[in-house]
């Protein structure tokens, strides 16, 4: 990749050699150590990703966790950290440099791979996660992407979590910061990552590397979840040559319990069963992989593994990992799945390892909206997700621009909703000069004439105002948090708005941007080049001229396609429809609700709701295909039909 230009020539006192990959959020560089000269790999976060110093303060103590992680573990299977620290290029980390491919990578390629080289992999990632856990840390994130395999096919476990968040994990900053088919029933019920976690999402790659298929497939994220959370890993057929079928299904369907005190002890636990299922592996061969897995510890069962990396609850005095909620849920599979309680799971991931403290219970607090301010004793402690210790009882504000402030007491045992802020819904007059300009807000039109009354301002979303009076015009954003106040609108002729619409300072080429104005997160397409999933109030520059957008949200089952103009230098924005809340019921049945295609976790006996976008939706019942009914939803309302 040494072609590759523009990066820079030095990271600290490393110099820069060539790029090893790079994502939405950061990349890795291949540098060297020039006291030592020593190779090793940097990553850092691209400045782009930095909006604030409070950003960067964060993504600093980030890999310093992760450096001091490294700094307790010590094992030739885990990547180790040299160094961290902040640059002209952003916040970086040094790691030690492992030339090879990641163990997706060779997954995904069909490479023909020995048993032998697949069970000796296995065994030595098994060893590296057991000597973590040992320390009384879980990775939280272990997926093949995450494992680095040499020349010579020994694994080294590691971390990407911040470089990496594209790809079919939808990954995204402080939302979703891991893979869900790897993830285990916990995470994705409870938010509760443990010990155990790991043995389950270990298993799956295990399982995959070895089949070449995941044990929970799915065609969508909601899919997989729900397969996840309550059906058996599929049955491979033909069967894994070299193993035999009866005690590979005995293994996996041990080290994938939905409950975590049925699994495996260890990870060594788990590959030393899987070995005595290895029909045409030989005695030396056998030996010598035993002998690379961490001993049997003298206890069995959960009680092998430290106490704080158990699954089962935890004493007064026990530190563990849970996510913190609101108000209780109901048992069983979340609505929103994987936007509400994976999200809350994954979120604090960012940095991979997780080291328990001590003296309280490590939380992750998240919230909608996401990036909240979090106080205590009326001192800022940061911005959502933000992982803390807390005790039972202790008090935390919640705030952000254009909500109404949250007062939270934690209390041991909480599920995994996001902290939901309440927007502030304001009494508003839209005053203009002149008076009696028609008024556009979020591209629909107001009934009457300025002075107009808003009712319900909502303040926790940005809008778009448009002004209209014969030829009089005014087209103004009003940013999250904003109102129009006492403010008096004033028109401008709209053949001068025109007229000068680029002024002789701007380069009729320079970029325009497209910007977000909604209550949801989009992903957005620019004729066909991904841009990424955009929040509600940011944006992203776009070249001058026509463009065709693909807008996609499937937490909230949206997709629209739109052409717009970018004028140069000025912004677009893109309004989004509004949300509702919508209860599915069928009778004389029920079934898993499909919306527009999409299979939810979710029955269709009245009681869950799901959020949609408002406007059209085709809804229909898992295993009724023939069965479908379209609805037009502009308010939260049930719909009701026969199967």
């Amino acid at each position: 990749m040494d072609e590759v230009e523009n990066f820079p020539k030095n990271i600290g006192r490393y110099e820069i050699k060539a790029l090893l990959g790079a994502g939405a959020m950061g990349s890795v560089y291949l540098a060297e150590d020039p006291r030592i000269k020593r190779k090793l790999a940097i990553k850092v976060v691209k400045l782009d990703a930095i909006r604030t110093e409070a950003d960067r303060k964060e993504y600093l103590a980030r890999f310093q966790r992760e450096a001091e992680v490294s700094g307790v573990l010590n094992d030739p299977g885990i990547v180790t950290i040299y160094d961290v620290g902040d640059s002209e290029v952003g916040p970086f980390l040094a790691m030690e440099y492992v030339p090879g491919k990641t163990l997706e990578h060779v997954i995904k390629s069909g490479e023909a791979v020995p048993l032998k080289t697949k069970l000796s992999m296995a065994a030595g990632i098994a060893a590296a996660l057991d000597h973590a856990h040992s320390h009384g840390i879980v990775h939280r994130d272990v997926k093949p992407g995450n494992v680095m395999i040499t020349s010579d096919w020994r694994p080294k476990l590691m971390d990407f979590g911040i470089a990496k968040r594209e790809d079919a994990s939808l990954t995204q900053t402080g939302t979703f910061l891991g893979t869900p088919s790897y993830a285990s029933p916990e995470q994705i019920k409870e938010g509760v990552a443990t010990g155990q976690s790991d043995i389950f999402s270990f298993a799956v790659m295990v399982f995959e590397m070895l089949s070449g298929s995941l044990p929970f497939p799915g065609t969508s994220i909601n899919t997989i979840l729900y397969r996840i959370v309550n059906e058996p890993p599929v049955e491979i057929q033909p069967p894994v040559e070299g193993l035999v079928a009866d005690g590979w299904q005995r293994t996996f369907n041990k080290a994938l319990a939905k409950n975590p005190a049925e699994r495996h002890a260890s990870c060594s636990a788990f590959v030393r069963e899987l070995l005595d299922t290895a029909s045409d592996l030989g005695k030396t061969d056998r030996m010598q992989l035993l002998g690379s897995l961490k001993p049997i510890p003298a206890a069995t069962g959960a009680a092998a593994l430290p106490a704080s990396a158990q699954a089962s609850a935890p004493g007064p005095s026990t530190p563990s990992i849970t996510a913190i909620s609101g108000a209780a849920r109901k048992p069983g599979f979340p609505a929103v799945v994987w936007a509400s309680a994976a999200g809350v799971v994954l979120a604090g991931t960012v940095g991979g390892f997780f080291l328990f403290r001590k003296g309280g219970v490590q939380v992750i607090v998240d919230t909608v909206p996401s990036r909240s301010e979090v106080l205590k004793d009326g001192k800022a402690l940061g911005r959502t997700p933000l992982p803390l210790a807390l005790q039972p009882g202790e008090l935390l504000r919640l705030e952000h621009k254009g909500y109404q402030p949250l007062d939270y007491r934690f209390q041991r045992g909480d599920g995994a909703a996001k902290l939901e802020l309440t927007p502030i819904k304001s009494h508003e007059i839209l005053r203009s000069d002149p008076s009696g300009a028609t008024v556009v807000l979020d591209q629909v039109k107001l009934a009457g004439v300025t002075p107009l009354e808003v009712k319900d301002w909502n303040q926790g979303r940005p809008h778009a105002l448009t002004f209209t009076k014969g030829n009089l015009l005014l087209s103004t954003d009003l940013e999250e948090g904003e109102t129009p106040g006492s403010k008096i609108f004033t028109l401008t002729d709209a053949a001068s708005v025109r007229k000068g619409a680029i002024p002789q300072t701007v380069d009729a080429n320079a970029p325009g941007s497209l910007r977000i104005s909604g209550e949801f997160p989009v992903r957005v397409k620019l004729d066909g080049r991904d841009l990424g999933e955009l929040h509600p109030g940011s944006g992203v520059p776009a070249p001058p001229g026509a463009h065709r957008l693909e807008l996609s949200s499937t937490r909230v089952f949206y997709r629209e396609a739109r052409t717009v103009t970018i004028a140069p230098g000025q912004a677009q924005t893109l309004v989004l429809p509004g949300l509702v809340k919508v209860t599915v019921e069928t009778f004389p049945n029920s079934g898993m609700v499909i919306v527009d295609g999409i299979l939810t976790a979710v029955e269709s006996d009245g009681s869950t709701p799901l959020t949609l976008t408002k406007g059209h939706h085709v809804i229909g019942i898992q295993g009724h295909g023939g069965v479908t009914k379209t609805v037009d939803l502009q308010a939260d309302s049930p719909v009701k039909f026969r199967i």
